[in-house]
């Protein structure tokens, strides 16, 4: 079973798009009254654009105020000034804010090694019905697969059974038209099971890069590798073949040439003919980690191990970002853990520094 940290869960379903009750122990229920009610101020509707530099130190940080939509730019630009300096923008934030800012980067470490933890996933029809918008969200996982062939052998995979609201059941089931519409109806009795790859642990797994657009926004360019693909089709035979040991009547991988297959023979035989190409195989992430990896070598890490930046003196890192690979599960906890404990040190060292 996977643990929650909620307080009078009513079970509805919606923890994924905002929980209605607020038992969600979040950030805004949590850290941020905490932070406030020791005089921290919060700042919002501002974008952080530049960390302007003079000499070793962050001098300053320039923002965007956003409009009334918080998304469009007012036009007013704001400047912070503070004596330490902390990022924690995501793994695809946080290194395009350092490329935006022009940091010293000698090594060219800022934005490579992303990670993404590739999922793919199956759909089942079952007997009874399931009822998938409803309750606790991925309730259930299993690490069989995740670490059993180590870090030499084909890429490991976790298992977990996602929600299936309509909205989003929608843009992930597949088919169009008609054969959606009649998959869409048949939600109460669906079943998903998804697979996060394991990725940044094999040399043909080599992850992503995160470069900036035209307009100065962070992209990641992240190319599936065959033996990521080999995991992929790997993990599409495992989740059914779960399925249809569960009692599954029908089982379909999200695949825009998969159909539904009604034995775990039929299936077998047809995943391993599925051509495993972009675009072909319906590919999701909601893990993003690495772009700005800790290590001791400045030669391959842009901070040290408790976030600090290697060449900048008043500057930390705290978020998925310094991950040096992927940690095949989900990265909460470990990005909690790592920010309580990179924060706790630099407070009491700027403490000693009065």
């Amino acid at each position: 079973m996977i643990p929650r940290n909620v307080k009078g869960c009513w079970n509805s379903g919606y923890c994924g798009v905002g929980c209605p009750t607020n038992a969600k122990q979040g950030a805004l229920l949590t850290t941020i009254p905490g932070a406030l009610d020791h005089k921290a101020q919060l700042f919002h509707g501002l974008r952080a654009e530049r960390l302007v530099m003079n000499q070793d130190r962050i001098d300053h940080l320039l923002a965007s105020a956003m409009g009334p939509d918080g998304v469009t730019p007012s036009g007013i630009t704001v400047t912070l000034k503070a004596r330490q300096f902390v990022v924690a923008a995501s793994a695809i934030g946080s290194p395009g804010l350092l490329l935006r800012s022009q940091l010293p980067d000698p090594y060219h470490c800022v934005g490579k090694r992303s990670f993404i933890h590739p999922v793919n996933a199956t759909v089942a029809r079952m007997p009874a019905k399931i009822d998938p918008f409803y309750g606790a969200p991925q309730s259930i996982y299993s690490d069989e697969f995740n670490f059993k062939a180590g870090t030499d052998g084909p890429v490991g995979y976790k298992l977990e059974v996602p929600p299936l609201h309509p909205a989003m059941a929608a843009g992930v089931v597949p088919g169009h038209g008609q054969p959606q519409r009649d998959n869409l109806g048949q939600l109460p009795w669906m079943q998903s099971v998804i697979a996060l790859l394991r990725d940044g642990f094999h040399p043909d797994s080599p992850a992503g890069t995160v470069s900036l657009r035209d307009d100065g926004s962070p992209v990641l360019d992240y190319p599936i590798t065959d033996y990521l693909w080999q995991g992929l089709r790997k993990a599409y035979l495992t989740m059914a073949e779960i399925q249809f040991a569960a009692g599954a009547e029908a089982v379909q991988a999200v695949h825009l040439d998969s159909g539904w297959y009604t034995s775990w023979n039929q299936a077998k035989d047809a995943i391993n003919q599925l051509p495993m190409k972009p675009h072909r195989a319906r590919l999701f992430t909601a893990h993003q980690m690495g772009g700005c990896g800790m290590g001791a070598d400045p030669k391959n890490s842009v901070v040290n191990g408790f976030g600090e930046h290697h060449q900048v003196a008043n500057l930390s890192i705290h978020d998925a970002s310094i991950f040096p690979t992927s940690i095949g599960a989900n990265p909460q906890l470990s990005v909690y853990a790592l920010a309580a404990r990179n924060s706790n040190r630099l407070a009491q060292k700027l403490r000693k520094q009065g």
